[in-house]
């Protein structure tokens, strides 16, 4: 390998107030979404909606989405 090729970027790794809104956004429709795909399969096999349930999918999928799918969605941009 080279050593042009372990150098890093630094100035393209740096977030612009676009690339939050971004992370944020992607991480938080893919949260919802899933929060909602899997309160629906809760509901149709048991019949009701549990509330803690939904609340700890919530968060969890929220969380997943916003630091875990936020950076790929803003990487994935560059």
């Amino acid at each position: 390998m080279s050593a042009l090729a372990n150098q890093v970027a630094w100035p393209k790794l740096r977030l612009t107030r676009s690339d939050l809104k971004r992370a944020v956004l992607t991480g938080s429709l893919w949260g919802f979404m899933l929060t909602a795909g899997l309160t629906a399969m809760s509901a149709w096999q048991c019949g009701g909606v549990c509330l803690p349930e939904v609340a700890v999918t919530a968060a969890l999928s929220l969380g997943c989405g916003i630091f875990g799918l936020g950076p790929l969605a803003v990487y994935g941009r560059r």
